[in-house]
């Protein structure tokens, strides 16, 4: 049903505007997804997630197949003003568009054809977030470990910076020292990623099995999950710059670790 609002005091863009906050999203096991692209992928891969669709009046007139397509995968649509729209997004230019969804109950367990996993210790910033979850898989990476202290995925920027990959990957989030212990415990080789490390990327043996462990932008991987490590790895660098953006890095050892 496609419902015109036009109070930004309705109860259910209030409730929307709330998921901009972690704890909120925490609390409700739900998150936006802002933009066209991504709303497209949503009614492909993650139509049963669906709970809202909320579209600008401006957008609702330019793209009128799209909100036809939408009431196909959603009950609950809503068209409000441009202005509401803008106080309800998390962009500067806002597309028109968003859905709500709710998060996906799946946890992420390595199965005995599983071959290769990202672990993300510390990872920060929402947009290195999403290109490293977008990247993984692009390069056909099994699934994703976020170890504690990690930054949501449900984050809007976050969501935004996967393109829909975010709807595709296998998550185990909230992971500990003993995950990675377990997956060691299963055969996988775990590889961190230092500029300390004593083998440079082209040299390094890849193994049939792996884990490979991308550290925080500023500090690395912390002492305690090296010291898991079964190996170091680095990647050549013959500029003066001392560091790469991480998940710049991430990039280029998961595609060489994918190729070899």
């Amino acid at each position: 049903m496609i419902n015109i609002i036009s109070s930004k005091d309705n109860k259910n863009l209030k409730l929307i505007r709330q998921l901009n906050k972690k704890s909120f999203r925490a609390d409700t096991g739900q998150f936006i997804a802002e933009g066209k692209k991504i709303v497209l992928e949503v009614f492909e891969y993650a139509s049963d997630k669906l709970c809202y669709i909320v579209v600008s009046d401006t957008f609702s007139k330019k793209e009128p197949s799209v909100l036809e397509t939408a009431s196909k995968h959603c009950e609950n649509i809503y068209i409000v003003p441009d202005n509401i729209f803008a106080d309800l997004s998390d962009t500067n230019t806002p597309q028109g568009i968003l859905a709500v969804l709710n998060m996906s109950d799946d946890v992420f367990t390595p199965t005995p054809c599983t071959r290769h996993i990202v672990v993300l210790d510390g990872i920060s910033e929402p947009g290195n977030m999403g290109t490293v979850i977008r990247t993984a898989e692009a390069l056909g990476f099994d699934g994703i470990y976020l170890m504690k202290g990690c930054t949501d995925i449900y984050s809007p920027k976050t969501v935004r910076s996967t393109m829909g990959s975010l709807l595709r990957m296998n998550f185990r989030t909230n992971c500990t020292l003993q995950d990675v212990e377990d997956l060691k415990n299963m055969g996988f080789s775990i590889i961190a990623t230092t500029p300390g490390g004593n083998v440079c990327l082209e040299d390094f043996n890849v193994p049939e099995k792996l884990a490979v462990v991308i550290g925080n932008e500023a500090h690395g991987i912390c002492d305690d999950l090296l010291s898991l490590a079964d190996n170091r790895v680095k990647i050549t660098m013959n500029g003066m710059a001392e560091s790469l953006n991480a998940a710049v890095a991430a990039g280029i050892v998961m595609h060489w670790l994918k190729n070899c």
